[in-house]
């Protein structure tokens, strides 16, 4: 063999060129955390391979739940069925955000047709959601932001001292499961989203007659009305609500970027029902660095406690409801909201008003 050229032999010898994926942080909160802390979390960003295994854990999960439900012949089976499916189907909206921000999948095509199917099967569409999801982010604690105005619908600002935390989930969150939240999921099924084509309600509504077709040729009509459309009615919408609070009830006013969502951990059963694929507990973390996938923002949240001065005015919680045993000293999500909706000195819409005219 010849002697390789002076070329090849200098392309040979340059180290191996590393990927390098960006965080999707945006500038307020670069220059929070520092071009360094920065750099190192696009290590832990890139979508990881399994990101299919975890939308068939959920649709098997659903599966599964169905078929005890069925089989359990009294009311109690198939209702505490149609309470697991709403849960299971608020982790799949997960996974659908996830596929909003790119990082389910490593293709940007697959993750664009996972997004259509999970939204298509959960009633939504995928461009509305990523319109608006876009415009959360970009606008947090605006009065565009849909987040505050769903703040807004659901009573937050009427919140005030003194009130329990079973006055707050009865006003707040029992009320708006009674009427607004599956109306506004009935709205959502039936109605055209922002920027989405006029044809796309007549084609979520073939898809699904053509699914009830199916259905009813094999006689599980009834089931699928029972398990998958009463749940997305009825539980998902609350089960969303509930993490939502979690997520920025009481904080999203605040003009400081590290200070505007908050965190959570809990017991096991607690993670399952309302933490699925850990966006919604380390939500501060998927605020700063939208792009790292929900498996790593556990060690992306180790990372920024041990480098980030500020982290400890971060608020995080332990428990949702109650207080847990073994943190009695920090309080749970509830308490938290209650708290800080009770302190705040001036009215919600005024703040956001004065944000928006800025």
């Amino acid at each position: 063999m010849g002697r390789p050229s002076r070329w090849s032999a200098g392309r040979r010898e340059k180290p191996p060129r590393r990927n390098r994926y960006s965080t999707g942080a945006s500038g307020p909160v670069r220059q929070a955390l520092g071009p360094e802390l920065v750099g190192e979390l696009e290590g832990l960003c890139g979508a990881p391979s399994v990101g299919l295994r975890d939308v068939a854990c959920d649709v098997g999960a659903i599966a599964v739940a169905a078929l005890v439900g069925s089989l359990a012949g009294h009311v109690v089976g198939p209702v505490l069925a149609v309470l697991y499916i709403g849960v299971r189907q608020r982790h799949l909206s997960n996974l659908a955000h996830e596929c909003v921000h790119a990082k389910l999948l490593v293709t940007a095509r697959g993750n664009r047709v996972v997004g259509y199917l999970l939204t298509g099967l959960l009633g939504e569409g995928l461009r509305p959601y990523r319109v608006t999801h876009a415009v959360h982010h970009a606008q947090l604690g605006s009065g565009a932001d849909p987040m505050f105005q769903s703040y807004r619908a659901g009573g937050l600002h009427t919140v005030r001292a003194p009130m329990s935390q079973a006055s707050f989930v009865l006003r707040v969150i029992v009320k708006a499961a009674l009427w607004r939240l599956p109306t506004s999921a009935l709205r959502v099924l039936v109605m055209r989203g922002p920027r989405e084509s006029r044809w796309a309600p007549a084609a979520r509504a073939v898809l699904w007659a053509g699914v009830a077709a199916v259905c009813w040729s094999f006689g599980v009509l009834g089931d699928l009305l029972l398990y998958w459309l009463v749940p997305l009615l009825f539980v998902r919408p609350v089960v969303t609500w509930i993490t939502d609070l979690g997520n920025h009830g009481g904080l999203i006013e605040d003009d400081d970027v590290l200070l505007q969502t908050r965190g959570w951990s809990s017991h096991r059963f607690t993670r399952h029902l309302l933490g699925g694929h850990l966006d919604d507990m380390y939500h501060p973390v998927h605020h700063w660095c939208p792009k790292i996938p929900w498996r790593r923002l556990p060690e992306a949240t180790a990372l920024l406690s041990d480098r980030l001065e500020r982290f400890g005015e971060v608020p995080w919680c332990s428990g949702y409801f109650f207080r847990r045993r073994s943190t009695p000293e920090v309080p749970c999500v509830i308490e938290d909201i209650i708290t800080r909706l009770t302190s705040q000195p001036v009215p919600h819409a005024a703040g956001a008003a004065e944000r928006t005219a800025a």
